[in-house]
């Protein structure tokens, strides 16, 4: 008996060894990184240290479920004591200095879930429980409330709970209600309502529209009515009259600047966090609050990933930090972020009810330093702390971006196209590319002339030769022709090489075509020149670009020969097979010129490299139809016929087999997640 258990016991550590990665992906704790430009993360050093905690003190008690944190000129520290219905005023050291909503200064509030504090130290405070803004002296003196404001042109349908707010310098407040979709009302200090600012459009959504178009009445109502996702919180950059929001619940343009007319500056269809996919289950981030330092740079905090992401002022990712857990520089639900003077960094967590406050290392300094000259277009000056971030970290984009910019500006073109490669930067690379280009051109046009003569002369040369060769193909017997000549006759006379290649189909000739399309696209993966290039040799998987290839080729085949079979045709499998080998040498050419084209082209010249595309696949277009017209003796209109249904045979075949993938992949999870559960419970 013992011996079983023993055994068991071997067979099922050997098997759980197979996923002992899923259980020490928990354990692990999160490092430091930066989202690159094609959405990969790139470790980093980890940016920021825990300084110290503030956790209330027990004279005054904990914290519990806040909800909000501000820091006014002089940095002190307010924090929404939500649970607690008080706001807490704190030194940076976390001593407390007065407590707002006690029972002797009868504010009675409730729920407060907003701060904001002017810098002559007044303070108004979003009262969510007791539907108003309490505006309070710095001593805590109660001067005045705002109360719902009355207008026709608020939604009667969200009555006013003001969540949070910020007040510009003519006194206006810009206050987020609850869940109002409309944008931020905009109240004056007459409390009299100026409208709405800043509304988040909805997205068009191709499901629901085809959804909603077919439902029945009763399914529509069902379906509830779509709106857009609201600001979840706000800030104001009283320096350059900017508002910078948090649209939680959504997965594209989760921060957003808007200027005082209302318009967002700030770029738009992109994430400013992460989807995360594990088990089956899809994480979207959830962006609660945004904080702007003095340097421009940007922070949020994710609530679903419990992460810290920063950003430039044009969107580009700094670095990330954080992660679930309740160790130091974890969080459990962050909900608010803010900045101080000196450069610190506070992250109120709501289910730990407490502030961490983080101090920026010398890495996380440098690529401030760089990111605020970088934003402000002065590259030459941030050459200095890019070179520094890149001695610290090579792989870092952005300071090999701002060293290009820097170089650009010196007019060192080939240095520049350098940097802007390690950056990932396709638009500077090609700007670069075409100052070098030009500057080649200026040094060296005579022989850059001849060399153009002499390859355009060389192609008429070999064209005329190979129509000439063509010609002579045609007049020999049957069985004197080679593939080689069937491949030129596919060139120039397609209906020829088919009929030839239906009397007599053969593997070699297409498993060599079929190896020359592969040969073709890992050319144009290696060869093509970076600006042009959307997949990076060193992120090239070679059984997918093979997948990609072969897979929907064979699906076609099988496709057309079933198709075919149904509707008269004469061609066989063999055949089919052998002539679709063939009708892919446009593909080989097109290929092989666009990559040779990608070297000596800027992305300017977008069109022209698009061009050939264009031309590559409407020739296939046409040969295939040659192809089936001819092997099948189909009039036009049968043939336009049969490529149809053969497309949607094909697409159909490709469902099901994607189908059967997800099928045997959950099958594997399950058998996983089985294995695990019995290992962590027995043993």
């Amino acid at each position: 008996m013992r011996s079983l258990r023993h055994g068991l016991v071997v067979i099922f550590m050997l098997i759980a060894s197979m996923f002992i990665g899923t259980l020490s992906a928990f354990a692990v704790p999160a490092d430091g990184y930066v989202i690159a430009p094609d959405g990969k993360n790139i470790s980093i050093p980890l940016g920021y240290s825990v300084e110290r905690a503030l956790n209330g003190d027990y004279e005054h008690g904990m914290f519990k479920n806040p909800k909000d944190l501000f820091i006014d000129s002089k940095d002190f520290v307010y924090i929404a004591d939500t649970g607690n219905n008080r706001i807490i005023k704190m030194d940076k050291l976390g001593i407390v200095l007065k407590v707002y909503g006690t029972k002797e200064d009868k504010l009675n509030l409730m729920d407060p879930s907003g701060i904001f504090v002017e810098e002559d130290g007044d303070i108004y405070i979003a009262d969510t429980g007791n539907n108003r803004i309490v505006h309070l002296s710095p001593d805590g003196v109660m001067i005045e409330e705002f109360v719902a404001p009355q207008s026709d042109l608020i939604d009667p349908d969200f009555p006013y709970m003001p969540v949070k707010l910020v007040i510009d310098h003519s006194g206006n407040m810009y206050v987020q209600s609850g869940n109002d979709y409309h944008g931020l009302m905009v109240i004056d200090g007459n409390n009299n309502f100026q409208g709405y600012i800043a509304p988040n459009k909805l997205k068009f959504n191709l499901k629901d529209y085809i959804l909603r178009k077919f439902a029945t009445k009763e399914q529509r109502e069902a379906l509830g009515k779509v709106v857009p996702p609201n600001h979840r919180n706000v800030t104001i950059d009283l320096k350059e009259g900017y508002l910078y929001t948090a649209i939680e619940n959504t997965s594209i343009d989760q921060v957003k600047r808007f200027n005082l007319l209302g318009i967002n500056t700030y770029p738009v269809d992109k994430s400013y966090g992460e989807l995360r996919f594990r088990g089956g289950v899809t994480t979207s981030p959830n962006i609660v609050d945004v904080a702007v330092d003095k340097n421009g740079i940007i922070t949020t905090v994710d609530s679903n990933h419990r992460k810290v992401y920063q950003f430039d002022q044009e969107g580009n990712n700094l670095l990330v930090f954080g992660g679930n857990g309740d160790m130091t520089g974890y969080f459990q639900d962050p909900v608010s972020v803010a900045n101080d003077s000196e450069g610190l960094l506070y992250v109120l967590d709501q289910a730990r009810g407490q502030v961490q406050v983080f101090k920026a290392n010398l890495f996380t300094t440098l690529v401030h330093n760089g990111s605020k000259l970088y934003s402000n277009g002065r590259y030459e000056e941030a050459l200095v702390p890019w070179r520094q971030v890149v001695e610290i970290d090579s792989n870092y984009v952005l300071a090999h971006r701002g060293i290009g910019k820097a170089l650009y500006k010196q007019e060192q073109w080939k240095e520049a196209m350098a940097e802007f490669r390690l950056g990932e930067d396709m638009g500077n690379y090609s700007n670069a590319f075409r100052e070098y280009r030009h500057e080649l051109l200026r040094s060296q046009f005579g022989w850059i002339v001849l060399i153009i003569c002499a390859l355009g002369m060389a192609l008429y040369y070999s064209v005329v030769k190979l129509m000439s060769y063509s010609r002579r193909v045609l007049v020999l017997p049957e069985g004197s022709r080679s593939a080689m000549d069937n491949a030129v006759l596919t060139i120039f006379a397609p209906q020829e090489a088919f009929m030839r290649i239906q009397s007599a189909p053969k593997y070699v000739p297409s498993v060599l075509l079929i190896l020359g399309v592969l040969a073709a696209r890992f050319f144009q993966i290696f060869f093509t020149s970076f600006h042009f290039n959307l997949t990076r040799p060193e992120f090239a998987n070679l059984y997918l670009e093979v997948s990609q290839l072969l897979i929907p080729f064979l699906i076609f085949v099988i496709s057309l020969w079933m198709i075919t079979s149904i509707m008269d045709g004469e061609s066989k499998l063999k055949q089919i097979l052998a002539a679709c080998s063939y009708a892919m040498i446009p593909y080989i050419i097109g290929t092989v010129a666009q990559t040779l084209l990608s070297n000596v082209l800027t992305r300017d010249e977008l069109g022209i490299y698009n061009m050939i595309s264009v031309i590559m696949y409407g020739w296939i277009v046409v040969i295939a139809f040659i192809l089936i017209s001819v092997m099948n003796d189909y009039t036009v209109g049968k043939t336009i016929s049969v490529i149809i249904i053969s497309l949607l045979t094909s697409l159909g075949l490709l469902l099901v087999g994607v189908l059967f993938y997800v099928l045997i992949d959950h099958v594997f999870d399950f058998v996983k997640e089985l294995f695990l559960e019995l290992y962590i419970r027995w043993f």
